[in-house]
């Protein structure tokens, strides 16, 4: 799709390699949580398990018990929790192809990564399968970098990523098993057994979703299965495997059932090389593979990618960390359609992609600390390309926190965009450039009467060289554009944590395709007793069109409880769209039929038991 940009719119002992080695599985809150706490760890901003007061980058970190205890349990609604972030579908409810947007740019400036593993890049956009109908019971942590990575992540990291890793298992032996089942014939169940023994650990889990949806044809069923298993070889060296199979069925208006299946695996191991020396090594292998059948014709795209990194930290001394890291990628995608008229849609392509970064972290001062990082990278049919970043946080006192970030990051042409296929006479553009970007964001995180926080932040992305796809051959569009606005998070409690909320809202200014100028999402919840949880909620979108037609503003309502019965086991209740507003996803043309209509009012129960 062309981009369209309208106005409308970032230790040396015991403890340390105690650090190193766990993982923050409970990470909770928004991303201004300010904490010196040295158990409160991220991932995504270095790669490896990183103190919060060590880091500079705008990163929201979903708390997943909170949001199960909502009664939120996809994964596109858990992030559109995150200030910043729109998640969504534009081709119609769950299992439709999903989208993520962050900070107004496109679906293919966000990179997603799981487990170490890159899922999307410019062979073959399948974050937007991936996002079809992920459950938040799949993954043990979740975070949003947001702002330019190419430093870190390489290609499609303009407006971020979306960092996620499979659950790990910890103390007793623990089985849980949860229901939920409601409107429109839904039917969610999870089984999932986790624990350790001695020097290992592990997780094993299952499930599956399925629902008829509130609109005709488009039936979604869905299984999983997921793995992880660790082996604490010594103090210093942690060996594990994680595995993820996922199979996907939908029907979808226009054809007959289309079939997704994935298989993510990897192995890795995290070192303490010395006192002052950490690093980890991870080889991973993502298959995907897709297809449907339509009246007179099919179509199927397969999906390879092979990846092997490693990232590293030094501790020189107190004040200075050097890092470095490489990876090495091959990647191997085919797509094919064929109708009546014969071929249609043809792209085949295997690249062979390697690189590496450099940085260094610097605190000339105990409230002062600044991140520069710089990377080089080959992307063998495209070519070469340099990112950078630098970030600097200043905590001046105990519960304030500023932070800023600038960087450079880039989406490459995709395959079909450089070479097009011969088999359809699609023309490509071999001298197609990369589109660019040059980022940078200001951020402030408050705590105040101890118990509420509020994370304020304006970003701003000048783009250029954006990519235009029509008409054919694709060109590089003269001259330059921008996104940028305001992202807003809030958070506490009060009556002695008697009564919490949250609300995250972003304004643009200007964005890619005619986004939302305003989105929301808030919460209150009220907790008479340590047994009953009662709340409300409410997602407000401004008018958009998405380059396309005008889509009117919603307003969409929901209400939930949680009651534990005891401490093995609870029952959960929610209704999605109370007020039962009317409303579209998307609407391709001024027809009626193309419009892509919103669930109506929805009611779910559950169980939840844990032995």
């Amino acid at each position: 799709m062309t981009q369209h940009i309208t106005s409308a719119n970032s230790r040396t002992n015991k403890t340390s390699r105690a650090i190193f080695l766990a993982t923050a599985l409970t990470l909770g809150g928004l991303s201004a949580e300010i904490e010196n706490e040295l158990e409160t760890l991220v991932v995504s901003e270095t790669k490896l398990p990183t103190a919060r007061s060590k880091t500079t980058g705008r990163i929201s970190v979903l708390n997943l018990d909170s949001l199960k205890e909502r009664g939120i349990y996809d994964l596109r609604s858990a992030l559109n929790d995150a200030p910043g972030v729109l998640s969504l579908s534009t081709a119609g409810q769950t299992g439709q192809l999903g989208t993520i947007l962050i900070r107004g740019t496109a679906h293919s400036d966000s990179q997603l990564v799981v487990d170490g593993v890159r899922i999307n890049d410019s062979n073959g956009d399948s974050s937007n399968n991936f996002l079809r109908g992920p459950r938040l019971n799949s993954f043990g942590n979740i975070e949003l970098l947001k702002g330019p990575q190419g430093s870190l992540y390489g290609g499609n990291a303009i407006g971020g990523v979306l960092f996620m890793e499979t659950p790990r298992g910890s103390g007793e032996p623990e089985t849980l098993l949860s229901a939920e089942g409601g409107s429109f014939e839904t039917l969610d169940t999870f089984l999932s057994n986790s624990g350790s023994s001695g020097d290992f650990s592990w997780y094993l889990g299952g499930g599956y979703h399925g629902t008829h949806n509130d609109a005709e044809n488009q039936n979604f069923d869905q299984a999983m299965n997921l793995m992880r298993l660790e082996w604490q070889q010594s103090e210093s060296l942690v060996l594990g495997t994680t595995l993820r199979v996922l199979d996907q069925r939908f029907d979808d208006p226009a054809t007959t059932p289309n079939h997704l299946d994935s298989v993510l695996g990897t192995v890795y191991a995290n070192a303490q090389f010395s006192e002052v020396w950490q690093g980890n090594f991870t080889l991973g292998h993502y298959r995907q593979n897709y297809d449907l059948d339509f009246t007179g014709g099919f179509y199927y795209t397969d999906l390879d990618r092979t990846t092997l990194s490693s990232d590293h930290r030094i501790n020189i001394d107190e004040k200075n960390d050097f890092r470095f890291g490489a990876y090495v990628d091959n990647n191997d995608f085919e797509s094919f359609g064929r109708s009546s008229f014969g071929p249609f849609s043809v792209s085949d392509g295997n690249e062979l992609r390697y690189g590496g970064y450099l940085g260094w972290d610097w605190k000339p001062i105990s409230s002062v600390l600044t991140k520069a990082t710089v990377r080089w990278e080959d992307y063998a049919d495209y070519g070469d390309e340099i990112t950078w970043n630098l970030g600097s946080a200043w905590e001046p006192i105990q519960g304030t926190r500023f932070n800023t970030n600038i960087g450079r990051a880039f989406t490459t042409p995709t395959f079909l965009d450089l070479f097009g296929a011969t088999e359809t006479g699609t023309v490509g553009n071999p001298n197609l450039e990369a589109q660019e970007s040059i980022g940078w964001d200001l951020g402030v995180d408050q705590r105040f009467l101890e118990d509420h926080l509020v994370s304020l932040s304006y970003f701003h992305n000048h783009l250029e060289n954006a990519i235009k796809r029509a008409p054919l051959p694709p060109v590089n569009v003269d001259g330059s554009s921008e996104t940028n606005g305001v992202e807003l998070g809030l958070e506490g409690a009060f009556f002695e944590e008697e009564f919490s909320y949250r609300v995250a809202w972003t304004w643009l200014h200007h964005s890619v395709n005619d986004q939302p100028r305003n989105y929301a999402t808030g919460s209150l919840e009220w907790n008479p007793d340590e047994k009953l949880t009662l709340g409300v909620g409410v997602t407000y979108l401004s008018a958009r069109s998405f380059g396309r037609q005008t889509v009117n503003s919603s307003i969409i309502g929901r209400v939930f409880a949680n009651y534990k019965l005891s401490e093995a086991v609870s029952l959960n209740a929610r209704i999605e769209n109370v007020n039962d507003e009317e409303y579209e996803l998307f609407q391709n043309s001024s027809s009626a039929s193309s419009k892509v209509p919103g669930p109506g009012f929805g009611a779910y129960t559950g169980l939840t038991v844990t032995f």
